[in-house]
């Protein structure tokens, strides 16, 4: 059932503007760039949430970042994001929050990727078809 869950601001809204929304309640600063000229499928946009919202959850908890950036951008029949946080590096791609990211990317047939070096910064990458 949790597999299915999506969040109910993007009922009403757009991924940007739900992402703008959560970037102001991180106690990290977050920017967000966003060039999706069409909007994606609903599931597209659930999962780029999903892996947003837990990079952002990951860099303030535990890798004492001064600053996320996300970038959000269309092109090549793909949707792709790129979360970057300038923290202390060291995020474990078999975690159970990054494989669980993971699953979700891999389910929409999209590539998931986590370089996160002792040291910093982590950047997570996600690639999802557009249709």
């Amino acid at each position: 059932m949790a597999w299915r869950v999506y969040p109910a601001a993007l009922d009403h809204t757009t991924l940007d503007e739900v992402l703008s929304m959560v970037a102001q309640r991180s106690s990290v600063p977050v920017r967000v760039s966003y060039h999706v000229p069409v909007r994606p499928a609903r599931p597209v946009e659930t999962v780029l949430y999903f892996v947003a919202c837990e990079a952002i959850t990951n860099a303030a908890k535990h890798a004492r970042a001064s600053l996320i950036t996300i970038e959000i951008m269309a092109g090549d029949g793909n949707i792709t994001m790129r979360v970057r946080d300038d923290g202390l590096g060291g995020a474990d791609p078999h975690g159970s929050g990054l494989q669980g990211l993971a699953r979700r990317v891999s389910a929409l047939d999209g590539h998931f990727e986590v370089d996160s070096p002792s040291g910093g910064p982590t950047t997570i990458r996600v690639a999802l078809p557009c249709a």
